[in-house]
């Protein structure tokens, strides 16, 4: 991880979650646009939708990604 996003990473953990769910769409649509620029593997978007999907509709439960982080 660089140095910018550490420092955006401790920015987003003291922001209010409001702020959060602002700003979450915008993250995955420029995660997607980079993505696409940089010629992503179909079958790995596939997988990331299917997962998100999962945890959407209850048939997967999601994990603080910061505490992961923290565990590794």
């Amino acid at each position: 991880m660089t140095a910018t996003a550490r420092k955006i990473e401790e920015q987003i953990q003291e922001l209010p979650l409001q702020d959060l769910i602002a700003l979450y769409p915008r993250i995955i649509e420029a995660m997607y646009a980079k993505e696409d620029a940089e010629g992503l593997d179909p079958a790995f978007r596939n997988d990331i939708l299917r997962r998100i999907d999962d945890i959407d509709t209850g048939r997967a439960e999601g994990v603080d990604a910061f505490k992961a982080l923290n565990e590794l």
